[in-house]
């Protein structure tokens, strides 16, 4: 997803050995316990809103982002007690697939053996989501340090990165599907009461569907390149292929909200209009930006 060029760290990003390993075998024994009750999961709270952000600046945004229903936040980008406080459900960043180069789980994903190809558009390394080594950091420190300042859920990005890699080379990296959709799984039933949202993802959202909230469809109308910022209309083959993939989630949970996020120059306000219109003609939550996500902007839309 645009705009994460680093992943933040609310909580220590060095960690003790011991530490490490005894918080893993508590989640262990969590996740034993809850597949012995079954798989079916009592969700925390309403996941309906009716408009959002996606803001991954580091500046203090609260003023303007209270009046958004639900915020998607870098971990420590915002203080997520004063959004709360003001009726704002508020998501943390995590990325599923991926390692920023200049980020704090770099070093212990490389020591591990986890890396499996680089990513120049962001300087970040795709991961192999089937080594179980990835999930022990998953969820003994990326997850924990992203939840410590006090979220109402996660927004998973990045999962179709190691999807790609199964695409590009069926053999070697045969399993990765079925790994991510079980890593979400997983956070599912490690977290019941969480609100969950993923971005994309569209080879395994039908299977993941019954574990979230919400899901992200971005490029809906309008998409800009990154290199030049130039805006381009969604084709209609893109567009019928999201819409497909939306409908096939919401066939396998009816309740899932869906969430649209649009880049469009801040002073297009033609396009920025129609991105709007459009989503919500589709029964979706519209937010339009600019690829750095690192700005609010309140659209006469979001009125």
């Amino acid at each position: 997803m645009y705009g994460i060029l680093e992943q933040r760290c609310a909580g220590n990003s060095s960690g003790n050995g011991c530490s490490y390993v005894h918080r893993f075998c508590t989640i262990i024994l969590i996740v034993i316990s809850f597949s012995l009750f079954g798989r079916t999961f009592a969700f925390g709270g309403s996941n309906a809103v009716s408009s959002w952000a996606c803001y991954y600046g580091s500046e203090d945004r609260t003023a303007q982002l209270s009046g958004f229903d639900l915020l998607v936040s870098a971990p420590g980008g915002q203080d997520p007690a004063l959004l709360r406080a003001n009726g704002a459900k508020v998501l943390a960043y995590v990325s599923l697939g991926e390692v920023e180069e200049n980020g704090p789980y770099y070093d212990e994903a490389k020591k591990l053996g986890l890396l499996v190809r680089h990513n120049e558009n962001w300087n970040s390394w795709v991961v192999d989501v089937r080594s179980p080594k990835w999930r022990e950091l998953l969820f003994a420190r990326i997850i924990p340090d992203a939840l410590s300042a006090g979220y109402d859920g996660l927004f998973f990005d990045t999962l179709d990165s190691p999807i790609d890699m199964q695409r590009r080379d069926p053999d070697k990296y045969k399993g990765t599907e079925r790994s991510c959709v079980d890593l979400v799984r997983t956070i599912r039933e490690n977290f019941p009461k969480l609100l969950l949202c993923q971005n994309r993802g569209f080879e395994i959202v039908r299977r993941t569907a019954p574990y979230l909230d919400y899901l992200l469809i971005e490029g809906l109308s309008s998409s800009m390149d990154i290199a030049t910022l130039t805006r381009t209309d969604v084709s209609k083959n893109d567009r019928d292929f999201l819409i497909a993939k939306v409908e096939s989630a919401l066939k396998a949970n009816p309740k899932l909200q869906i969430l649209t996020l649009d880049y469009v120059p801040a002073d297009d306000e033609q396009e920025i209009k129609k991105a709007y219109e459009y989503s919500r003609s589709m029964g979706f939550i519209p937010y339009v930006s600019t690829p750095a996500l690192n700005e609010v902007f309140i659209h006469a839309s979001d009125k």
